[in-house]
């Protein structure tokens, strides 16, 4: 008696049906592929945290650490928690005109 992606019994060893395996596969390394996703981005937001200046960084930066240390969290950093740094020609026009 055999059914499309059933576990069928023989001798008392249970055999997977050969899609079904190949389903299983497929599905732990679509985890996998999101576990080193979410990884990169906690690595790359901490990092940007660890060297960035608190002026760049919008709102406390040991708030941002903690809240980085998710992959929603690291991403909500890396794309609002930034500010942009001024382009050195413009610091250099700002500091001549106050000088």
């Amino acid at each position: 008696m055999e059914t499309e992606g059933a576990v069928e019994q023989t001798n008392g060893a249970a055999v997977v049906d050969e899609a079904e395996h190949v389903d299983l596969k497929s599905t732990v390394a679509r985890k996998v592929v999101g576990w080193i996703i979410a990884a990169v981005l906690i690595f790359l937001a901490q990092r940007d945290l660890r060297r960035r200046t608190p002026e760049l960084v919008r709102g406390p930066v040991g708030l941002w650490k903690a809240v980085a240390m998710m992959p929603p969290g690291a991403v909500a950093y890396l794309l609002l928690g930034r500010r942009r740094a001024a382009p050195q020609a413009t610091v250099e026009m700002l500091n001549s005109i106050a000088a």
